[in-house]
């Protein structure tokens, strides 16, 4: 009986042991698994928006349930679309602040989302690739040049280089200032993010001298106006913003993405700090970037 006592005893004390060590190893993994693994997973910026040919940075940061950076995690990412946004590498560990880099290509004009995933959390990133879109509008203007520089001439894709441009009468009839205008219709909706006008300095460009019929006198840049696309109603004119006292080619980025018809720079004039003849502006071309592409 003494010895059965025993034996139970023993019993006890070692089944009393198994649970110590299964509750600490339970405890353990619950830890490691704190640690370990992902509670949250993010992507800057929250979208993107690129040119084709032209690239972006998509950064990922994974934390743990505490808060801190989750190290050596594994994120992968795929396109949804890969004819338009391609993304590399397809998998990265993340560095000691938790982070992962990966390259943004744009390959077509149109839309993607790249998804990353860590673990089972994933995050999108919707990207926009964009192309100008300026070629497959009808350029209008207040009046100016004709001919070889009529108002064409602002978006044949042929840029300053080339020396072909529009010049943009900019007072009316009674010899009012800042009454110049440009203006691009599109037959369909198009959706605009940034937009950028060749223009000159404050420095005569083209031709060597005045005798030469592309000369350009100083003083004929484009340095402010006033951004303007149509509304839904194809009546109502919305400003987006104005640009002032710039020099040289003007790169204007819309407060947001907009979907128009038509867009227009109203009440241009020549930087006013620009010596010369401040008056009939240029626009070597007028670039407005944006999606579908004229293909």
């Amino acid at each position: 009986m003494e010895n059965l006592k025993v034996n139970n005893r023993t019993l006890l004390q070692l089944n009393y042991k198994k649970y110590i060590i299964l509750l600490l190893t339970f405890t353990f993994l619950l830890t490691f698994c704190k640690i370990a693994f992902s509670s949250s997973i993010s992507v800057s910026p929250n979208s993107l928006t690129i040119d084709v040919e032209t690239y972006g940075t998509a950064t990922v940061e994974v934390l743990n349930e505490q808060g801190s950076p989750s190290i050596n995690t594994l994120v992968t990412a795929t396109s949804g679309n890969e004819t338009i946004a391609m993304v590399s590498p397809n998998r990265r560990l993340t560095n000691p602040n938790g982070q992962a880099f990966f390259t943004i290509t744009g390959l077509s004009n149109g839309t993607a989302t790249i998804t990353f995933i860590a673990n089972n959390l994933s995050t999108p990133l919707p990207v926009t690739v964009v192309s100008n879109i300026a070629p497959c509008g009808t350029a209008s203007s207040s009046g100016g040049g004709t001919d070889e520089f009529g108002q064409e001439k602002m978006n044949d894709n042929i840029e300053k280089d080339a020396c072909s441009y529009h010049w943009i009468r900019t007072r009316n009839e009674i010899g009012q200032k800042n009454q110049g205008w440009i203006r691009l219709d599109w037959t369909n909706d198009v959706t605009i993010s940034i937009m950028v006008i060749q223009t000159t300095d404050c420095n005569e460009s083209c031709g060597e001298d005045s005798e030469d019929p592309l000369y350009i006198d100083p003083g004929r840049n484009i340095g402010s106006g006033m951004v303007q696309y149509l509304d839904e109603d194809e009546i109502t004119w919305i400003t987006d913003g104005e640009f002032y006292d710039e020099i040289g080619d003007v790169e204007y980025l819309f407060a947001k993405s907009i979907t128009t018809k038509a867009i227009r720079i109203k009440k241009i004039a020549p930087n006013p700090f620009c010596k010369g003849q401040q008056s009939n502006p240029v626009i070597f071309e007028w670039q407005v970037y944006g999606i579908p592409s004229c293909n």
